[in-house]
Order: C-alpha cells, then sequence, then structure tokens
C-alpha cells in the first residue's frame, strides 16, 4: 500500500463518488478508479459497493476508513509536531555541569524568568563534547582560552558562632589543624581541593563526617560539630547563617577558579551564546554584591 493510495480512498469514501472525489484530488478520473481497484486488490477486500449515482462504502471500507483516520491525523500532524520539537531543540541551553553551585542555578533561574521558553538540560560527564556551556573548578590557575572566563572564588572557614574563632577576622589554616573537618564526600571535586588546601597548611585534615551537600555541612558546623571550608560563590555568602561565622583565611591561598567554557562547535544556537553573556554579566554582579556584604 502507498500512502497517495490510503488519500486516494479516503477522499472517495467521503464523496462517495468518484467524480467528485477526481476533480477534488484534481486528478482525472480513471486514474483514482485505478487506484483503488488497486488498492482492493492489494488488500483482498472490495472496499466499496457500486450503486446507481455513486457508490458506497462496503462494511470493509468503512473498517478501513476507521482505522487510517487517525493515522491520517497523525501525519498530518506530523510537520508541526517536527517544527516545534526543533523550535524547543533551538531553544534548549545544553549545560555540562562538573561544578555544582547555587551561582549557577541563581543565573538559570533568573534567565528563566526573563526567557520562560527556554530550557535546560544537564549533563556531568568528563568526557563528553556535546555541551553548550560547561562549568567545571579547577584549584590550579589556568590560562583561559579564547571561549572561557575563569571567576576566582575565594574559601572561607566556617566555624560555630560560639566557638573560639568566631571574634577572629580572619585565621591561618594551620591554627585548626586539630579540629574535626565537617568535609564534602571524597566523590566530589570539591573535597580533594579542599584536602590541598589543609595539606598546603601543614597537616591532613581530622575528618569527623563527610556529607553529600552542603546544608547538611552548614547545619553541623552550626550546631558546633566541627569546622569546614565554605566557598564564597558556590555556596552563598550572602546569607546571614545563624550560628555559624565565616572567617576570611590568611594563608595558605585557598582559592579556585570556576571556569565557564562556552563551546561553539556544539551547536550555533544564539540563545546559547545569549545564556552565556547572561552568566558572565550576572556572575559580575554577584562578585559586587559579595564585595559590599563583606565590606560592612
Amino acid at each position: 500500500m502507498e500512502l497517495q493510495q490510503l488519500q486516494y480512498f479516503l477522499v472517495a469514501a467521503k464523496y462517495e463518488h468518484i467524480t467528485k472525489a477526481a476533480n477534488s484530488l484534481h486528478i482525472a478520473q480513471p486514474a483514482l478508479s485505478q487506484s483503488i481497484k488497486r488498492l482492493e486488490a492489494e488488500l483482498g477486500v472490495k472496499l466499496f459497493e457500486r450503486k446507481k449515482g455513486g457508490i458506497s462504502l462496503s462494511d470493509s471500507g468503512k473498517v478501513l476508513v476507521q482505522e487510517l483516520q487517525p493515522i491520517m491525523k497523525s501525519l498530518d500532524d506530523l510537520p508541526k509536531k517536527l517544527m516545534e520539537t526543533a523550535r524547543k531543540q533551538y531553544q534548549t541551553i545544553h549545560l555540562n555541569v562538573l561544578a555544582a553551585s547555587i551561582l549557577v542555578t541563581d543565573c538559570i533561574i533568573a534567565y528563566k524568568a526573563k526567557h520562560p521558553e527556554v530550557n535546560f538540560q544537564f549533563v556531568q560527564s568528563q568526557s563528553t563534547t556535546e555541551y553548550d556551556l560547561c562549568i567545571t573548578a579547577s584549584a590550579h590557575k589556568k590560562n583561559p582560552t579564547s571561549n572561557q572566563v575563569a571567576i576566582e572564588e575565594r574559601f572561607y572557614l566556617a566555624v560555630p558562632a560560639d566557638s573560639k574563632y568566631a571574634s577572629y577576622k580572619e585565621i591561618d589554616l594551620s591554627e585548626v589543624s586539630e579540629e574535626g573537618f565537617i568535609v564534602m564526600t571524597d566523590t566530589r571535586p570539591i573535597r580533594s581541593i579542599c584536602d590541598q588546601f589543609c595539606l598546603a597548611a601543614g597537616f591532613a585534615p581530622n575528618i569527623i563526617f563527610e556529607s553529600v551537600n552542603f546544608e547538611s555541612v552548614r547545619s553541623l558546623i552550626s550546631a558546633g560539630m566541627g569546622v569546614g571550608f565554605w566557598p564564597e560563590y558556590s555556596w552563598d555568602t550572602t546569607r546571614n547563617y545563624q550560628n555559624m561565622t565565616l572567617l576570611s583565611i590568611k594563608s595558605p591561598d585557598c582559592t579556585r577558579d570556576i571556569i565557564f567554557t562556552y563551546n561553539p562547535q556544539f551547536s550555533e544556537s544564539d540563545v546559547a551564546k545569549d545564556f552565556y553573556d547572561f552568566l558572565l554579566d550576572y556572575t559580575k554582579q554577584r562578585k559586587k554584591q559579595h564585595e559590599k556584604v563583606l565590606a560592612i
């Protein structure tokens, strides 16, 4: 069966008159009659009964009409669905998030508020190149490429508000070498970076609890269970966390780079480039906000 045969059959079934159907299809009457005969031969049933002044559907023809109508409607709707899929694909931003950050999450929320039609898809893979934008972090300073921007992020030392360190303005990391540390689990990239900070200060951290989320780290430090590292952008320092104080670290250098990599080779999406520019501007504004809060 060919699609055209089925279309011709449905038009003939609608008019129940070969001449009227042929005129509607802008084809010759013999061509329509031959098409229906071939379809009947392929199916092995009669689809029409000949009657005076026209034709009428046989029982088999009526069944075929019922079966074909939803199928043909789906085919008619297919171009629209494909266009809609292409539109959504064009307005979908693919993010490879290898360094989780409240900064990026807040930026996505802000961008969605301005552009509700834009969608985001997330992956977390070191090997994939199928992304518009990748967010990574590194303790080592790297020279960014032409399609990268590196934002330096400081780490603070989070201590309980009632601890002996809470009144300090800043601290040497070596001063807490005997304290228990609340840390992220070693499956998170941030963990290895924080371990390097301690080693640079001359000690291995005494880890008393590991967590998979920063809120647990905050809660345990606030409860007086230990101390921990707190990245200024990724976990936000603008909020007033009760029972916890953030101290600047004098030494060693406890900073890392958050690296935003735009990947034009994956797609030439204007919306992805627009979000990349929005993210960079949003990051600059957040940095100013942090500096203002910390200056108070």
